[in-house]
């Protein structure tokens, strides 16, 4: 090959990067396809407020199907600096949906006394009881960060409660969880997570020249393979870390639609239907989850919290 051939040689052209586009791509598609599923599914998140319902919709899944396109096209250039930065937005996005959930999920939208006290002998009990029932106006910080999310007020917040909406409260948060805190300290996730963390803010950060000159590799780099690997470990982690701790918030949602299915066509669906996993899920978690550590996918069988049957 002349050195004209050499020059006309991009990044995306080499055996190293189509190797990586792969990986990526895989992981593009399982986003795009989750979203659709819960599209499907017609499954409605709902937060109730003091004030108003707002629901959880699929942006923040979709975002990060977008993201990791822009992840593959700055690496298509070399871009590794960038793509690195992208990283952690793919990260704080995908937090970020599971610490909505979760907060959505341990809210109590109605007076707890009134639900104690309800009556439902008689018709007229029943209609007594519900008319009585009251809004609960007490939020906690977190739902009131989380409600100023969705109302689009964040920055209207006391920094204290802003700060609710950052990383390490998300993590703090999730901990509370006892099977997100076991699955970090006894599967190992909390040492690489946390070396994740550092790694990538020395990029958001320019913490030093090394991570500035990583912004601009040429498809001749001794290195090109090393830096495309590291994207698509660090891309797969969190990918894998999201679903695991999905899978201890709400992991209804990774249900296939063959309950929906049957029931869309007025067939009485399969036994215990609403317990099936979606196909591509079950691929993700036999593929990617179950490299995190080897006994974690018995664990995610065991612990889900809604027992969906994980093969």
């Amino acid at each position: 090959m002349d050195l004209e051939s050499l020059r006309n040689i991009k990044v995306d052209k080499t055996p190293e990067f189509k190797a990586f586009a792969e990986e990526i791509d895989y992981l593009i598609e399982f986003f795009q396809r989750f979203s659709e599923l819960m599209s499907f599914n017609g499954r409605l998140i709902s937060f109730y407020t003091d004030k108003k319902i707002y629901f959880l919709n699929r942006y923040l899944i979709d975002s990060s199907a977008q993201t990791l396109r822009s992840i593959k096209l700055c690496c298509s250039i070399g871009s590794f600096s960038d793509a690195n930065t992208l990283i952690r937005k793919l990260r704080d996005d995908l937090i970020q949906y599971v610490y909505i959930l979760s907060i959505i999920n341990s809210r109590k939208p109605l007076i707890e006394d009134d639900l104690k006290n309800w009556k439902h002998d008689t018709p007229a009990e029943f209609v007594e009881s519900f008319l009585g029932l009251r809004i609960n106006n007490v939020l906690t910080d977190d739902e009131k960060a989380v409600s100023a999310w969705f109302s689009n007020k964040v920055s209207d917040l006391d920094r204290p409660i802003r700060k609710k909406l950052e990383f390490i409260n998300y993590m703090n948060t999730l901990k509370k969880n006892p099977n997100i805190l076991q699955i970090l300290q006894e599967y190992g996730l909390q040492d690489y997570w946390e070396v994740l963390r550092i790694r990538l803010n020395d990029y958001v950060h320019n913490n030093g020249v090394k991570f500035v000159a990583q912004n601009s590799i040429k498809e001749n780099n001794t290195n090109l393979g090393l830096y495309l690997r590291n994207i698509n470990i660090r891309t797969s982690y969190i990918s894998s870390f999201f679903m695991v701790v999905l899978l201890m918030i709400d992991s209804t949602l990774i249900s296939s639609t063959d309950y929906v299915d049957h029931l869309n066509c007025e067939v009485k669906p399969p036994e215990d239907s609403q317990y099936f996993v979606a196909n591509f899920i079950q691929d993700f978690i036999d593929k990617k989850v179950i490299a995190l550590h080897p006994e974690l996918k018995q664990y995610l069988k065991d612990n889900n919290i809604n027992g969906m049957r994980i093969q």
